[in-house]
């Protein structure tokens, strides 16, 4: 997978797989901590035997699952605040499948 642009959130059946074009996607933290509190919101814990390298190489989360005050817009880029947590999942998203 080295070498490859990751387009796609490692959330099973985020509607932002679908309209990828128009969302953005992060890279999750290698910080021990914060790369926790991203495994744990996201209901990955799959990656917790693989660790934060692995995580930060190979997975990606959608611009969906984060609140926009967590969002810094630069230019051309969307980065997110150091700080950043996912906190929008199942429910929170059911708004995005239909459209």
């Amino acid at each position: 997978m080295s070498g490859q642009n990751i387009k796609k959130c490692s959330i099973r059946g985020c509607p932002g797989n679908l309209k990828l074009e128009r969302r953005h996607v992060f890279r999750f933290p290698k910080e021990h901590d914060r790369w926790l509190q991203w495994i744990r919101s996201s209901g990955r814990l799959d990656l917790e035997e693989k660790g934060p390298e692995y995580s930060s190489r190979n997975c990606r989360l959608c611009s969906l699952h984060f609140e926009e005050k967590w969002f810094k817009i630069s230019n051309r880029r969307i980065l997110l605040h150091s700080d950043a947590v996912p906190t929008r999942f199942g429910k929170d998203l059911e708004s995005f499948s239909k459209t």
